[in-house]
């Protein structure tokens, strides 16, 4: 049976900073969690790609989590990336996520040197059998070269506390693949932007979402219809209007694209850690048509900053 904790949108925000990336910006990140709950959003994650995961200590990121639990306060599901470059240090981040009292945690297995999978198993073996809290696979081989297929993720799946995978692989075959090795127990989050719509339809029950940050109120929408309303015609239609931002994230880096987009929409979220910089003007520039383009064509509303000056900050 799979877990209910899973079957939802989730935004996976930016760690917002301040003095030129190097501070965590606590009071940002409160009010962007007030943002998206506004805007109906039931789930968000911190410190996934997107958050910057690896830029921040141990004590920044148990920090953060803390205000992110605090902050939300029961009004969404919060998840908390903890994946570390070594077993023990992933288990005191995924200890203090239970402690703190997140809903669940997302663990990517990090490492400089390419792991084997007898090791990546150990890995999350260890992990599970420590702390009592939901867990979500996270398979990213374009990021940590292990590239976890489909009946590795059923082998997986049968460890405690394992309830969910994060597939983003771009390989849309592995969503059926996955549901039919583990008889559809296994909750399985859509991952690559470019293909939320295929892998929604193929059985994907959960969403991490990245253009959410920007246009929260269609995302939901989008996932609503296309998840439990399967009305596939509304879906397609509410796609199409958000495919061209879900390509440039892809094509141009999220975190680049979420520190750099909501700036230009007004939000003071910072630079990401160096040495990661915003985008260029050139595709700043971009970026602001295309937010423009997507939130005309849904009726997001809101103004966006214009002219060079604005686009110099990210560079």
């Amino acid at each position: 049976m799979k877990h209910g904790l899973w079957s939802r949108l989730f935004t996976f925000l930016p760690m917002p900073t301040s003095d030129d990336g190097e501070t965590v910006n606590d009071e940002m990140l409160r009010d962007l969690i007030d943002n998206q709950i506004a805007h109906g959003i039931e789930g968000i994650c911190v410190f996934g790609s997107t958050g910057g995961f690896g830029s921040f200590s141990e004590d920044e990121m148990k920090k953060a989590t803390e205000i992110a639990v605090s902050h939300a306060n029961g009004r969404a599901a919060v998840v908390a990336g903890t994946g570390a470059r070594t077993t023990a240090a992933c288990i005191r981040l995924t200890e203090h996520a239970y402690k703190t009292g997140c809903d669940g945690v997302l663990i990517v297995p990090a490492s400089y040197w390419p792991l084997t999978q007898d090791e990546v198993y150990d890995h999350y073996a260890k992990v599970s059998a420590e702390i009592d809290i939901p867990i979500c696979l996270y398979n990213n081989p374009w990021f940590t070269g292990f590239d976890m297929k489909p009946d590795f993720v059923a082998q997986l799946a049968t460890l405690p506390n394992i309830t969910c995978v994060k597939e983003s692989s771009s390989d849309l075959t592995r969503i059926t693949a996955i549901r039919r090795l583990t008889n559809d127990t296994l909750s399985i989050m859509a991952g690559w932007e470019t293909s939320i719509l295929q892998a929604l339809a193929a059985g994907a029950d959960s969403w991490a979402s990245v253009c959410s940050n920007f246009v929260p109120s269609i995302a939901k929408e989008f996932f609503i219809a296309s998840v439990f309303e399967t009305n596939h015609a509304r879906a397609r239609d509410l796609w199409d209007m958000l495919f061209p931002l879900c390509e440039f994230i892809s094509t141009k880096t999220h975190i680049r694209v979420i520190h750099t987009g909501l700036e230009l929409l007004g939000w003071s979220v910072g630079l990401p850690r160096r040495p990661l910089r915003g985008l260029n003007d050139r595709d700043a520039a971009k970026l602001h048509d295309t937010l423009v383009a997507c939130r005309a064509t849904t009726k997001a509303g809101g103004a966006l900053k214009k002219g060079t000056d604005g686009f110099k900050r990210r560079v």
